[in-house]
């Protein structure tokens, strides 16, 4: 916190901060993650613009000027010409170290964000990656344009897990750039909740029995069904049960409502999958007694509120997350044997504890952030 205290006390003018993202566009744990990462540097007296997706909606969630963030399909490139209006240019959370399945020098969000850098580097702007995750392997040309434009000495690095930060490392070997580790930021969500939030969540556990079941689309479909028998044992036991999307664009999660039959659980209904902001999503998870999961942002948003998430791993990606926030999971191979019972009777405490240890680490992060920008820059 000295860093943020010295920079709204020392500095001669407000610093304006530039965060990109693929954030407004129906996925609520990235708009999450835009939440966090202002409210940080708002904080701190940043002014702070948004280049993403979808303008208008975080214009009206956030409340923060935005840009349409950069597409060379739609030529939407405004924001390269932007950057040199900025202190420091920051990409902001999620996969984004993520190359497009045809490997190619425009597409994608790997090859976005090297083009956003590539423009930095020759304004002297500092880029840093706040809480990224980079895919692996990468094709040899992804490795030259990361070698070419994040291995400069103006790029700051700040991966959100081990594995991301060990390639980013072997990658970007003999490089200026610096590379660092941070939790993902959503973990610092509980800091900048409204108070009406903080005060339904002091009130979870004296609820009713409430399980919110959070799915996304399982391979085998077998899966699904399995989901929802134990949603019909939760129903038996008296908990209300509701069904609750974290991603819904097109083709993704709102697939699952027609790929299996919802309508043999007692009482169960989908809350409204709308676009909602971030203290909304909070304030409708901080309502369950439960969440089961198949989603990583719902998992963390409830577990650092306090409430208990069991997941359902179905990648790797969900079992890292979900082992390092040792919370309770099952892999989708073994779903088949899992009763509610189990999910009920399992050790949520660690998981809470963690949420508290990675929320510091991420206000750490951000603190790495801001030395990048302002201070070593």
């Amino acid at each position: 916190m000295w860093l943020i205290m010295m920079l709204r006390n020392n500095l001669a003018r407000k610093r304006r901060v530039l965060l990109d993202g693929p954030y407004g566009y129906a996925n609520l744990g990235d708009n999450a993650i835009a939440y966090c990462m202002s409210s940080f540097l708002t904080k701190a007296g940043i002014d702070v613009t948004i280049s993403c997706l979808n303008p208008d909606y975080i214009e009206k969630s956030i409340g923060l000027p935005t840009l349409p963030i950069l597409d060379f399909k739609t030529l939407s490139t405004s924001v390269l010409k932007a950057i040199g209006e900025f202190d420091a240019i920051i990409v902001g959370g999620g996969q984004q170290l993520q190359e497009h399945p045809v490997p190619n020098p425009f597409f994608g969000m790997f090859s976005r964000v090297c083009h956003m850098a590539r423009v930095a580097k020759a304004l002297n702007v500092p880029f840093i990656a706040w809480s990224v995750g980079m895919d692996w392997p990468l094709s040899p040309l992804a490795r030259l344009m990361a070698r070419h434009y994040l291995g400069s000495d103006n790029v700051t690095l700040i991966l959100r897990d081990g594995k991301s930060y060990d390639h980013a490392c072997s990658m970007l070997a003999g490089k200026s750039c610096r590379i660092l580790h941070s939790k993902d930021a959503v973990f610092m969500l509980a800091n900048f909740l409204s108070d009406d939030v903080t005060r339904s969540t002091e009130l979870n556990f004296t609820r009713n029995k409430r399980l919110i079941v959070s799915p996304s689309i399982i391979k085998p479909q077998q899966g699904l069904r399995k989901m929802v028998e134990l949603c019909e044992e939760a129903a038996q036991l008296g908990y209300e049960v509701k069904g609750w999307h974290s991603e819904i664009r097109p083709g993704y999660d709102l697939k699952v409502r027609e790929m299996v039959d919802w309508g043999t659980i007692p009482g169960f209904e989908w809350l409204p999958p709308n676009p909602i902001d971030t203290n909304e999503v909070a304030s409708l998870l901080s309502s369950a007694s439960l969440l089961l999961t198949t989603r990583m942002h719902p998992a963390i948003i409830a577990v650092a509120q306090g409430v208990p998430a069991y997941g359902i791993a179905t990648n790797l990606k969900m079992r890292s997350v979900f082992d390092e926030l040792s919370m309770p999971y099952t892999n989708t191979e073994d779903l088949e044997a899992l009763n509610f019972h189990d999910i009920v009777e399992s050790q949520f405490e660690k998981s809470f504890s963690m949420a508290q240890q990675f929320s510091a680490n991420a206000e750490l992060g951000g603190e790495q952030v801001l030395k990048a920008a302002f201070v070593d820059a």
